[in-house]
Formats: C-alpha cells, sequence, structure tokens
C-alpha cells in the first residue's frame, strides 16, 4: 500500500492534507480523490474546488475538481 495526501483548493485557499490514507494504487487515491471533490462540492461553490493528490514524497498525481452532476444537484437545492 502507498500513502497518498488529498488537498483542498478552493480559489486562493487551501486546506493540506497532513495525515493522508493508504490506498493500493494510484487510481484507488485519484477515485477517493473525486469523491472528496464531490461530497465538499454539495456544499461550496464546486466551480472553485479541486482536490491535488499527491504522494508521501509530495509529487502531485492529479487534480480533480467536483463531477459536473454536483452543479446541477446544488442548483436543484437552491432552487427551492
Amino acid at each position: 500500500m502507498e500513502h497518498y495526501f488529498f488537498d483542498l483548493h478552493f480559489g486562493n485557499e487551501q486546506v493540506v492534507d497532513e495525515e493522508g490514507v493508504d490506498h493500493f494504487d494510484v487510481g484507488s487515491a485519484v477515485y477517493y480523490g473525486q469523491r472528496i471533490a464531490d461530497r465538499i462540492g454539495r456544499d461550496t461553490d464546486y466551480r472553485s474546488l479541486t482536490v491535488h493528490v499527491r504522494t508521501f514524497e509530495g509529487s502531485l498525481l492529479a487534480v480533480v475538481a467536483a463531477s459536473a452532476g454536483r452543479g446541477y444537484e446544488q442548483l436543484a437545492l437552491m432552487s427551492r
């Protein structure tokens, strides 16, 4: 297992993941990053949120944003 970190970026602000999570491979870590972006994207401006997936050594593996479907979900909730 490898250890990965998931930093949150909201426009000019960021939250650095100092604990991280173990995953079997890169694909699993990127999928987990997408899940984080989608879940948080429900409660925030989904367009400005990105999750930066990085390795234990600090290498950036991926930058993922909330899925487009989350934007439609957010719009539907605001229309109520």
